[in-house]
């Protein structure tokens, strides 16, 4: 596999674990803070501002060092977090709860515990999405369409994400359990591209070049 081709299988990954995270955390805080449309409010807001956050960083972090290592990186944090989730979410949960109950209330109780659960895994997956497109980017005439491709695959695999864990996981499985499965995709994901069964692309670092021949072709005189 070459890291063009792995960074559009990572995007696609980064869509289904975090959309998945996102649709798990409902089951995961509603035992303790019911099934409001603050909670999901609040759980949308601090997905959305991480996703921000985590889409500057990655153009920054790829300008940088533009290797298909970050997107492996990254799934591998997500993951991580995810199984932490699934291991300690619950009582984290049920101690913010118990904390805020009387100090605070609900609104406060939500907005602690998805700061503390649930802000990793869109800021480390968000920072897939720009690392790809300047991966698979050949030339900078083409920077519209690996644009499109990879915002094509990732929105596929948040609708992936979005269905699998509702109708599919939580029902068969349980939550700890579909917060265990989304883990162990992104670990996995994460752990190959970590290794050499992906191919480093000649000229990958390179992908601006053809911007800086422009620039230099500009400035000769006529």
């Amino acid at each position: 596999m070459t890291a063009r081709g792995y960074a559009k299988l990572a995007v696609f990954v980064a869509g289904v674990v975090g959309l998945g995270v996102e649709l798990a955390a409902e089951r995961l805080l509603a035992p303790a803070f019911g099934t409001t449309l603050d909670l999901w409010s609040i759980v949308i807001g601090v997905t959305f501002t991480f996703l921000s956050i985590g889409y500057a960083l990655g153009g920054r972090l790829i300008d940088h060092l533009p290797s298909h290592r970050i997107c492996a990186l990254c799934l591998l944090a997500g993951g991580f977090w995810t199984g932490l989730i699934a291991l300690l979410g619950r009582s984290v949960v049920w101690h913010v709860q118990g904390w805020t109950f009387e100090h605070g209330g609900v609104r406060a109780g939500v907005l602690i515990a998805t700061l503390a659960l649930f802000s990793v895994p869109p800021l480390a997956l968000s920072i897939v999405t720009p690392a790809a497109i300047r991966l698979i980017t050949p030339a900078i005439g083409a920077a519209g369409a690996s644009a499109g491709t990879i915002y094509a695959l990732g929105t596929l695999g948040a609708l992936l994400g979005t269905f699998a864990p509702v109708s599919l996981l939580n029902p068969k499985i349980g939550v700890r359990l579909t917060f265990v499965s989304l883990a162990a995709l992104g670990l996995l994901a994460g752990g190959v591209g970590l290794t050499r069964l992906v191919r480093p692309v000649a000229g990958t670092a390179g992908a601006t070049q053809p911007a800086d021949a422009d620039v230099a072709l500009a400035e000769q005189p006529r």
